[in-house]
């Protein structure tokens, strides 16, 4: 493989690539029930042979429709990824006597890891700062969705580690061939080698291949011509306008939609955890597709505001009082009027009369005006009295003490220095709702460093400003939920 590549592929044809091989994910995701189902009633690979040779006749035809050439350079190509797709089920099927499923699947994984160093290697295509961002979130993401407790290494763990670099291999190898040849023959071809090499492998088995129910039948032609043909013929076609790691990376949304429809179809259950790893893939994935530039830190650092990150925080809070949970949201609606409607009138009022020059009060000097000084303690002072007067939630108290403790700290920096009180309060508000929720809204946690990116890129603040701002905002909020009892 020596084709060069450039860094990531721009515009409107890389956007359509994108949502192709999100649509290959998809695919794949929602036939896993299907496929899972298929091979525990018919063997492994006489249901691959059938299902692939479904797949290249459903190509072949299309190849004669649309008179698609079929060069040697098409064949050897296709030859190679052909092996190496089929490396990658021959290597999970046999791993999997040995390991689990749930670690035969994170390990499959991370070919969305290896991807990026092979491609430096082979096809000379560094990945983007942002690439290494995404696959580094999708890695974690796939082992909370997908591992167990066990983390010993086992003989199966090292073979499905195969089907592991097989699968990145095929990845950078359809990145680098499809520029010479035809997707759809480039398709056909590696297709009928599984085809080949499956059938090969089942007829070597002593057992008789077994007639196929009208089940797998009905599995077989589906995911032949749907997940097979259809799914890597677009996915062929669409890594021509895109780089291998971000191919990768977006493919790391097929366990995510496997798991949706195992949890719709087949009933399923998915634990916090796993609902966080799915979060962070796609978290992952979104940190790919973002254009880490000025302009994105200016939309971040404006919609990703404390006070309006703090709406669904006290929608949160509610949510956490299970015994009375519509008093609770009474309560979190009042003391959001209070807390955050007042203080940005006030606010509002004050930048259009030119008393603060912008909307996040970025200036340590107009911080410490005394109008300024006061809303902000009469936003959390005023909340915690009504809450102790009137004996209101005690979570919701428990929020009002830690903003009150962080809004008398940063006050108390700002005097001598500059702290990030933005980043500050999406890190509280990450904590707490972390404690509140679980693992499931660990994934919030993410935004603190998105902000403070975001805050130093415009020019607000420095980064040893906003590790103290995130700093603050966590370690004052793990001290009020720790003396509230809450955690």
């Amino acid at each position: 493989m020596s084709h060069q590549a450039t860094d990531r592929p721009s515009g409107r044809t890389q956007s359509l690539a994108d949502a192709a091989l999100l649509v290959v994910a998809l695919i794949w995701g929602s036939t896993f029930v299907m496929v899972k189902q298929a091979i525990e009633a018919y063997p492994v690979f006489p249901f691959l042979a059938i299902r692939f040779g479904i797949g290249g006749l459903a190509l072949a035809v299309l190849c004669v429709a649309t008179r698609a050439r079929v060069t040697w350079h098409t064949v050897r190509s296709g030859g190679l990824l052909g092996l190496l797709l089929f490396g990658g089920y021959a290597f999970q099927t046999v791993g999997l006597q040995w390991t689990s499923a749930s670690k035969a699947g994170f390990i499959t994984g991370l070919s969305v890891a290896m991807v990026p160093i092979l491609a430096a290697i082979l096809v000379r295509t560094a990945p983007s700062r942002a690439a290494i961002i995404g696959v580094a979130l999708a890695a974690f993401g796939l082992g909370l969705l997908t591992l167990e407790n066990s983390m010993a290494i086992n003989v199966g763990d090292l073979i499905v580690l195969g089907c592991a670099v097989c699968f990145a291999l095929h990845v950078v190898g359809v990145s680098a061939f499809t520029l010479a040849s035809p997707p759809i023959s480039l398709a056909m071809v590696q297709i009928i080698v599984v085809a080949i090499l499956s059938a090969l492998v089942g007829l070597a088995h002593p057992t008789a291949w077994p007639i196929p129910a009208p089940s797998t039948w009905m599995a077989a032609v589906f995911t032949g011509i749907l997940a097979t043909a259809g799914a890597i013929g677009i996915q062929t076609a669409a890594q021509r306008h895109t780089t291998p790691t971000h191919a990768a990376l977006i493919l790391t949304a097929e366990p995510v939609f496997a798991a949706v429809f195992g949890v719709l179809l087949a009933g399923e259950s998915l634990g916090p955890r796993a609902t966080a790893g799915g979060i962070i893939i796609l978290q992952g994935m979104l940190a790919s597709e973002i254009p880490w530039e000025e302009r994105s830190a200016q939309i971040v650092s404006r919609f990703l505001a404390p006070q309006y990150v703090l709406i669904p925080a006290f929608l949160l809070i509610a949510l956490a009082e299970p015994a009375a949970r519509f008093e609770a949201l009474l309560w979190s609606l009042g003391m959001a009027v209070i807390s955050l409607l007042l203080p940005l009138g006030f606010m509002w009022r004050k930048f259009k009369r030119g008393g603060i020059t912008d909307w996040h009060i970025s200036s340590r000097q107009e911080r410490l005006q005394p109008s300024i000084i006061f809303t902000s303690l009469l936003a959390v002072g005023l909340p915690i009295v009504l809450l102790l007067v009137f004996d209101g939630p005690r979570v919701l108290l428990a929020a009002f003490v830690g903003a009150a403790l962080l809004v008398g700290f940063n006050l108390g920096v700002t005097t001598t220095w500059k702290i990030s009180q933005h980043v500050s309060a999406i890190s509280a508000t990450a904590t707490f709702a972390t404690a509140l929720a679980g693992v499931v809204a660990a994934p919030a946690l993410l935004l603190v460093p998105v902000v403070a990116w975001a805050r130093v890129k415009v020019g607000a603040h420095t980064p040893l400003q906003t590790l103290a701002g995130g700093a603050s905002g966590a370690l004052i909020t793990l001290a009020t939920l720790f003396l509230f009892r809450l955690v």
